[in-house]
C-alpha cells in the first residue's frame, strides 16, 4: 500500500496544539483509514476558522461549526481518527475564547439561508414549502444586506 503525503498549515498545527501536531507530523505506522478521518477534523478546524463570507465558504463554516456542537458525529470521527475527543473539543473552545473562530454577518445570514434552503429542499407539504420559500427570498434579503454593510465597512476603514 502506498503511504499518503498530507500537509497542513503552520497556524493550523499551533491551533490544534502539540499532542494533535506530533501525531499527525510523526505518524506511527497509521493506516490510511485513520488518516482520512484525522483529515476530516483538521479539514473541519480548517473551514470553521474561515475568515471568508463567499456562499460556498460560510456554509463550510456553517456546518463545520454545528459538527463541532453534535456530540454523537463528532465523537465517532474523532475516535475513528485516534484522537482524544475531550482534547479537540477543548481546543475549539479555546480558540473560540481567542477569537479565532467568528461569525461575520454575512456568514451568519448565509448559514441560516443554508438551513431553510435544506429545510425547503425535504419539505413534502406545499404549504410549508411556501411557508419556507418566504423565508428564503426573507434570508436572501438579509444576505444582501450583510454585504451591503461589509463593504460599507471596507470602504470607511
Amino acid at each position: 500500500m502506498q503511504n499518503i503525503i498530507v500537509s497542513y498549515s503552520v497556524k493550523l498545527l499551533e491551533l490544534m496544539g502539540t499532542k494533535i501536531a506530533t501525531q499527525l507530523l510523526f505518524p506511527q505506522n497509521t493506516p490510511n483509514e485513520m488518516k482520512l478521518w484525522q483529515a476530516v477534523v483538521l479539514t473541519a478546524f480548517d473551514d470553521v476558522t474561515c475568515n471568508l463570507s463567499d456562499k460556498k465558504s460560510a456554509i463550510a463554516k456553517w456546518e463545520a461549526f454545528k459538527w463541532f456542537h453534535h456530540n454523537e458525529d463528532f465523537e465517532k470521527v474523532c475516535y475513528l481518527a485516534d484522537f482524544d475527543a475531550d482534547y479537540v473539543r477543548e481546543r475549539y473552545w479555546r480558540a473560540v475564547d481567542q477569537d479565532i473562530i467568528l461569525f461575520t454577518p454575512k456568514q451568519i445570514a448565509w448559514g441560516r439561508y443554508h438551513e431553510i434552503l435544506t429545510a425547503y429542499q425535504s419539505e413534502t407539504n406545499k404549504k410549508r414549502r411556501k411557508e419556507l420559500r418566504e423565508q428564503l427570498e426573507k434570508q436572501r434579503r438579509k444576505v444582501m444586506h450583510a454585504s451591503h454593510l461589509s463593504q460599507m465597512q471596507k470602504t470607511t476603514s
